[in-house]
């Protein structure tokens, strides 16, 4: 029994610390528990369950896929749509870098949000979509691209414009 204590109080521990450190609230990072990433041009993903990562990539991408067999079709995935998005805002910062945490088991909230202060995106692997995933870097974008931030009803204008006109071209 103490052993299971322990545990519980280690991984309540270590989430609060990771927490602090990327900007989330303890009751994310308590759903993380101990998480694995891959690393792309612009993003590092971290997820701790390999469906919800696997449910992830076929929602951002259309297409389904192991990652642990096909680590470079994750890694394409992940930055081509980050591109799409640099391209239709028009913003290339340099350099740029953010964090993903996939998450699984949406209950309720937000299915995604960018966090400025940690420069993360926590989404929810079983509810976003491309168009949200989208939204969210576009966030990002803007964030790490001006010196000092946008009013949030400009980024909010410009992060919807993107979600609309994600696959305009095709």
């Amino acid at each position: 029994m103490s052993g299971i204590w322990l545990r519980a109080l280690t991984l309540l521990l270590w989430g609060c610390v990771w927490a602090a450190g990327v900007g989330m609230t303890p009751g994310w990072a308590a759903e993380l528990g101990s998480p694995v990433y891959f690393e792309t041009r612009y993003a590092d993903v971290y997820y701790t369950d390999g469906k919800a990562l696997g449910d992830f990539l076929w929602r951002i991408s259309g297409r389904r896929f192991y990652p642990a067999e096909d680590n470079a079709e994750a890694v394409s995935s992940v930055d081509y749509l980050v591109d799409r998005v640099q391209s239709i805002l028009d913003m290339r910062p340099d350099p740029f870098k953010f964090r993903v945490d996939v998450l699984s088991g949406y209950t309720k909230g937000d299915i995604a949000a960018y966090l400025p202060n940690g420069r993360s995106i926590k989404v929810y692997a079983d509810r976003v979509t491309d168009g949200v995933f989208a939204h969210e870097v576009a966030h990002a974008v803007m964030d790490q691209y001006f010196e000092s931030a946008l009013p949030r009803k400009v980024q909010e204008i410009l992060a919807q414009y993107v979600d609309r006109h994600l696959w305009e071209d095709y």
